[in-house]
C-alpha cells in the first residue's frame, strides 16, 4: 500500500534550503540571518522566515542574539573537537547495530552508497562524495533500530556537516574516506560487529584529526565564501 505524505509546508522548505545554504557556505558562521532579506529571497512572509529560523535554531545552525536578530552559529575548535567525540561514540553505535540489526536490503542500499562515494572519490567530486556520504548514513540510521539514537545523532549532524564538507578537500580525505568505507561495508556484510565497530572509530579519529589539523583554513574558507557572496550582491 502506498503510504501517503503530505507536501512540506512554506516555513519546512525555507529550512531544508536554508540547512543546505549553511552548510555550503552560502551563509557562513558569525553571518547575520536577515529576516525581511530571507522574506525576498524565498517569496514569503516575515512569519514563514520566523518560523524556520527558530527550526534552525534548535538545531543549534543559527542562533538568536538578543535586539539583534539571527546568526549562523559559529564553533571554536575546541567545541568542534567535542562535537568530533560524541559523534564517535554515537556512530559506533549506529553502524554496530546496524551490521547486528540490518536487513540484506539495506545493507545492499549501504554498499550502493559506498561505491558511489568511490566513483565520487576517483572522479574527484567533492559534491557528490559529500552526497553519497550522508545517503549512506541516512540508511545506516534506517537500519540501526533506535529511534533516539537516529534524533541524537540528526540532531548534532546538522552543526557537523558544513565542516564535514569542506574538510574533504584536504589531506587525500577522499580517498582514505573511501578505503575505509568499502572496509566497513564489507564487516557489514559479514555482520561482524566488533570490526564493524573497530573500523568506524578509527574513521571518525581520522576525520577528526583533519579537521583540527586544517581547522583555520576551513574557517578562512569560510569567510571567503561570504566575501564572494557580498561581492555578488553588490
Amino acid at each position: 500500500m502506498k503510504v501517503y505524505r503530505r507536501p512540506p509546508t512554506v516555513s519546512e522548505s525555507i529550512v531544508q534550503q536554508l540547512k543546505e545554504d549553511i552548510i555550503k557556505g552560502v551563509y557562513v558562521p558569525g553571518e547575520r540571518m536577515k529576516i525581511l532579506d530571507l522574506a525576498k529571497r524565498f517569496g514569503v512572509s516575515q512569519t514563514s522566515v520566523r518560523e524556520a529560523l527558530k527550526v534552525l535554531q534548535k538545531s543549534d545552525l543559527v542562533t538568536e542574539v538578543p535586539h539583534k536578530g539571527y546568526f549562523v552559529t559559529e564553533l571554536s575548535l575546541e567545541e568542534l573537537m567535542d562535537m568530533w567525540k560524541i559523534k564517535e561514540e554515537l556512530w559506533s553505535l549506529a553502524f554496530s547495530w546496524f551490521a547486528e540489526r540490518a536487513t540484506n536490503e539495506q545493507i545492499k542500499r549501504a554498499k550502493e552508497c559506498v561505491y558511489q562515494f568511490r566513483d565520487a572519490y576517483l572522479e574527484n567530486d567533492v559534491d557528490k562524495a559529500f552526497e553519497a556520504n550522508f545517503a549512506l548514513t541516512d540508511v545506516i540510521l534506517e537500519g540501526c533500530g533506535s529511534r533516539k539514537l537516529v534524533s541524537l545523532l540528526q540532531s548534532i549532524e546538522d552543526q557537523a556537516k558544513r565542516y564535514r564538507y569542506l574538510s574533504l578537500e584536504y589531506d587525500d580525505n577522499l580517498r582514505v574516506s573511501s578505503q575505509y568505507f568499502v572496509e566497513l561495508i564489507r564487516a557489514i556484510e559479514k555482520r561482524n560487529v566488533r570490526k564493524t565497530e573497530q573500523l568506524i572509530r578509527e574513521y571518525m579519529k581520522f576525520s577528526g584529526t583533519v579537521l583540527r589539523k586544517n581547522y583555520d583554513k576551513i574557517t578562512s574558507k569560510m569567510k571567503e565564501s561570504q566575501a564572494i557572496q557580498r561581492f555578488i550582491k553588490i
